[in-house]
């Protein structure tokens, strides 16, 4: 049998029921009146009584109200020393004519929540550090309770979220499952810091149209320009909803292109070019997409007559190398005459692979030199989806995709999520 030791029973010695007011804090109009230590479980539990002229009012009018019926409710705290301390409280129900009935809210927890705002914002913390499992076992949690505070914080830091100096948007598909499983993250700068402010199922307008949708007609007006690849989708979706924002087309995209295409002229060369060319070509694949300031040492010598050839894929890979200068130009105009004699040599060049990315940079010109007169892009964006992979990696997948969501902002987010918070 487990031994229970009661303190403040005769409320005599008040000695410990004052010293555990004061580590819990203001509960007015509720008071200490009992502690009962469980020895065996290791459980402290706090009695609070509440003082007899308490007056109540609806929790959401405020208006006084008489007293429905009382309810006893307990609230995981933090622990003391190696105990588990858990409050318990009698809570009254009143009845409001406009509102019905509604619990009171107590003053040291939130809502329906059965931890306490310590022990939440304490709870915060070890979940930012590990997964939800582990903290679960660092707290003497379930993961459903783990889980569930994660949620809780997550709707909390949204609701505080402002979004009046939102001028600059990165916008950017993430891949989350097998197949065409994608979700569209935008990641926003506020305050110097990248932060991912929404993330929506699918990568075409119904993915981001939800977040101008969320931000607002005027937050909307006030987007200055917005950074994506390509996807038609998407640039409809902004033109819809953002009239004064521009369009920036992200430089590592436009790279991607290019490097597919070399890719592409390598292909053909491997298949239709001579005997001497397709066994030259033989295990040079990655040579061709690297930059050739990260070629690994151990091909330099190889690759420096490949670059040099005659070879189309050489032909094409200088064409890459050459717009990769572009990053020198010093403004809108430099880069409009940069891309016009890049153009030049593009279409010249007589590789179909080439031309077409060449003519689809022509068609989306205003995009891609935007970022000179923004000095923004998608490498924010980038980061972010780094460590979101890194985070499903950790987790081992997701097959919830709305918990998915939720760690991204809850991790990613830079919310105020800290229920001891006042703003």
């Amino acid at each position: 049998m487990g031994r229970a030791i009661i303190y403040g029973m005769d409320m005599k010695d008040t000695t410990l029921n004052e010293h555990y007011q004061q580590i819990i804090g203001d509960t007015s109009p509720w008071e200490v009146s009992e502690v009962r230590l469980d020895i065996a479980r290791l459980v402290n539990e706090v009695r609070l009584t509440v003082r007899p002229d308490a007056i109540w009012g609806c929790p959401q009018c405020h208006s006084r109200m008489h007293v429905k019926e009382w309810r006893t409710r307990r609230w995981r705290h933090l622990d003391s020393c190696q105990f588990k301390t858990i409050l318990e409280a009698a809570v009254p129900i009143v009845e409001c004519s406009e509102h019905g009935a509604q619990t009171v809210q107590v003053p040291w927890a939130e809502g329906s929540s059965r931890f306490t705002l310590f022990f939440e914002s304490f709870a915060l913390e070890v979940l930012k550090a590990c997964p939800a499992m582990r903290a679960g076992e660092l707290l003497d949690i379930s993961w459903d309770e783990a889980d569930g505070i994660k949620q809780r914080a997550v709707l909390r830091g949204l609701a505080r979220r402002q979004v009046r100096d939102l001028e600059y948007v990165c916008v950017d598909e993430k891949a989350v499952g097998r197949g065409h499983d994608y979700l569209t993250v935008v990641t926003g700068l506020m305050d110097g810091k990248p932060q991912v402010l929404y993330a929506g199922d699918g990568r075409g307008e119904e993915g981001l149209n939800g977040f101008w949708k969320w931000l607002g007609p005027e937050a909307c007006a006030r987007i200055k320009a917005v950074s994506m690849d390509m996807s038609q989708a998407y640039q409809n979706s902004v033109c819809r909803y953002c009239p004064n924002a521009e369009l920036i087309f992200d430089p590592f995209h436009l790279m991607k292109m290019l490097n597919r295409a070399v890719d592409e002229v390598r292909q053909r060369e491997a298949v239709m070019g001579t005997k001497t060319e397709r066994s030259t070509l033989k295990k040079t694949r990655q040579m061709w997409l690297w930059g050739e300031e990260n070629l690994p040492e151990r091909h330099a010598a190889r690759f420096e007559e490949l670059k040099d050839s005659t070879l189309k894929t050489a032909r094409a890979w200088r064409i890459k190398e050459l717009w990769r200068t572009v990053k020198q130009c010093l403004d809108v105009d430099d880069a409009h005459a940069f891309f016009h004699k890049w153009y030049v040599l593009a279409m010249q060049s007589k590789l179909e692979p080439v031309k077409k990315v060449a003519r689809a940079f022509k068609a989306h010109l205003a995009g891609i030199v935007s970022i000179f007169k923004h000095g923004f892009c998608n490498a924010l964006a980038e980061g972010v989806n780094s460590r979101i992979q890194l985070l499903m990696q950790k987790s081992c997948g997701y097959r919830n995709r709305q918990r998915l969501k939720t760690d991204i902002l809850f991790h990613f987010g830079a919310l105020n999520m800290d229920p001891m918070s006042a703003q």
